[in-house]
């Protein structure tokens, strides 16, 4: 069956948009006396053959800039549709979902690695009811999630993306990407991504680009995705992000 792609996952974005504020307002202070940057926001959309999602996040270094070892906290939330056959009916499923993770960020030379932890939640709603189905119906578990960012060489680079909750019994997501740079700000790669839960897992491959300056970075990606039913079809992503 069709499901949402949760790097994408992620009904709460009132709630994010309000958390995000406050977390902004709590760190101006920081802001203002410091010439880097300690906060980053960013917002993006997914699109699959049978589903989509929207969503955004806001990270805010507590005691250090955005460029240094220290503690993150991070709020993302989100929503998304997905559909599925199920006998002779197509089951369309509508997703919101929110994290709240408090997290370390640490460099080592040329890698960099940030771990986070905390609560996450999601809310499913399929209509019809599908009564096969366990992820139906709002849950909230704990989340961790690792990244990585690995400055191979002056031209090239790698990143890693992993997360797990306990959410609908287990959720996962997991993106690697590759890539290379054309000029100081714009690189190309490839990237391979899954993500799954009790009910759904699915894998994607495809290329992206990615444009980066000073304040921020926007980037675009393309491939095919298939999932444990054996559905095929083609992704699209693009997601902005800005520090200040």
């Amino acid at each position: 069956m069709g499901r949402l792609i949760g790097s994408s996952k992620v009904a709460w974005r009132g709630g994010t948009i309000g958390l995000g504020a406050a977390f902004v307002l709590l760190a101006s202070p920081v802001a203002a006396q410091q010439a880097k940057p300690t906060q980053e926001v960013w917002g993006g959309a997914d699109v699959t053959t049978n589903s989509w999602s929207v969503y955004s996040g806001l990270t805010v270094a507590l005691f250090s800039s955005l460029y240094d070892n220290g503690l993150r906290l991070r709020a993302v939330g989100g929503y998304g549709f997905y559909s599925y056959p199920k006998y002779d009916v197509t089951i369309r499923g509508y997703v919101g979902f929110g994290d709240l993770l408090l997290g370390y960020q640490h460099q080592f030379g040329p890698l960099t690695l940030k771990a986070f932890m905390g609560l996450s939640t999601e809310s499913h709603n399929l209509a019809p009811p599908d009564p096969d189905s366990s992820v139906v119906g709002a849950d909230l578990g704990a989340k961790v999630a690792l990244e990585s960012w690995w400055e191979i060489g002056p031209k090239t680079w790698s990143s890693l993306d992993i997360s797990w909750s306990t959410v609908h019994g287990g959720t996962y997501a997991a993106r690697a990407r590759a890539g290379y740079r054309l000029r100081p700000q714009l690189s190309v790669g490839i990237e391979a991504a899954a993500d799954g839960d009790a009910e759904y897992d699915g894998g994607r491959g495809g290329g992206f680009l990615r444009y980066t300056w000073a304040a921020g970075e926007i980037s675009a990606s393309a491939g095919a995705s298939i999932d444990r039913s054996g559905e095929s079809g083609g992704y699209g992503a693009m997601n902005a992000l800005f520090r200040y």
